[in-house]
């Protein structure tokens, strides 16, 4: 009996949560269909809101960071090419459809190697979906929108 011959099969390594449609950008009429979700009510009493003021040690929202770091985004962007850009852009909204925490590290291997802090992501989130994806701007609720206009101010 004869050996049978085995085919060799490729094995893609990259990041295959999407077409090449998808990455390629040939893609323009999403659709975005959000799943029903019970509106909870929590009245909070006067004793739980005294014990959620804020201290002084938590950091609160720098806006001049944000838009340095958003900078510092767009300026590496320049030097990608466009599915480089799409890659960003996909895989950090999907890293911030949990929600953000600004003073946390993040891993997102698409923009380096190296841990990204929550300011960083954000901006890179931002960035790049307005980059990649303009005309799904509203889509994205992120609260951003004046640190990206100051940003790409600074930058011209």
């Amino acid at each position: 009996m004869a050996t049978r011959k085995r085919k060799k099969i490729t094995v893609n390594e990259s990041l295959s949560l999407f077409s090449e449609e998808e990455m390629a950008g040939k893609i323009e009429n999403v659709t975005i269909v959000q799943s029903p979700t019970p509106a909870i009510v929590d009245i909070p009493s006067a004793e739980d809101k005294e014990a959620s003021t804020p201290s002084l040690s938590e950091e609160t929202f720098n806006d001049e960071r944000m838009v340095e770091e958003m900078v510092t985004a767009m300026q590496k962007m320049e030097m990608m090419d466009e599915s480089h850009i799409r890659l960003i852009a996909l895989t950090s909204t999907m890293m911030g459809q949990e929600g953000l925490d600004l003073n946390k590290a993040y891993q997102v291997p698409a923009v380096r190697d190296t841990d990204l802090t929550g300011y960083e992501l954000a901006a890179w989130c931002y960035c790049s979906f307005m980059h990649a994806f303009p005309q799904m701007k509203d889509k994205l609720q992120m609260p951003y929108e004046t640190h990206y206009e100051k940003a790409k101010a600074k930058i011209k």
